[in-house]
């Protein structure tokens, strides 16, 4: 237990991630409604410009993102070297939060798979909105 002056990392019904518990992890994301991530930092070094390299280090902290679970459980699932899933799968809805998120940190490959989805759905009128310029 955490005296009143020292930073707690105790995090209250949190739950960890099935996909992401890596427990050589050297950094760990919550998402907004309290799953957390355990990552390696050097993937997301590689494919995602918008979180801190490597050499910064979190002392063991736990990093709150704003993003959801299910967003995060997306995004990070193009992080790691393997086949990836496809965004045509995707509800517009989670395709939309997708496309935010890579864009945020920066996730270049999900960021043009985002963009190819999106010109198809607004193409074929599927998305029921005027074209998402907040997205590309």
């Amino acid at each position: 237990m955490s005296s009143p002056t020292e930073p707690s990392t105790d995090t209250p019904q949190s739950k960890t991630s099935k996909k992401f518990h890596a427990s050589d992890a050297d950094v760990v994301f919550q998402s907004s409604d309290n799953v957390l991530f355990h990552l390696h930092r050097k993937n997301l070094e590689t494919q995602a410009a918008g979180f801190p390299p490597s050499e910064f280090s979190t002392d063991g902290e736990i990093v709150s993102l704003t993003e959801d679970a299910a967003t995060l459980e997306n995004l990070f699932e193009y992080v790691y070297p393997r086949r990836h899933p496809e965004v045509e799968l995707l509800s517009v809805d989670e395709l939309l939060k997708l496309a935010e998120a890579a864009e945020k940190y920066e996730v270049f490959n999900v960021m043009n798979m985002c963009r190819t989805r999106i010109y198809h759905e607004f193409a074929f009128g599927n998305l029921g909105i005027a074209w998402p310029g907040k997205h590309y």
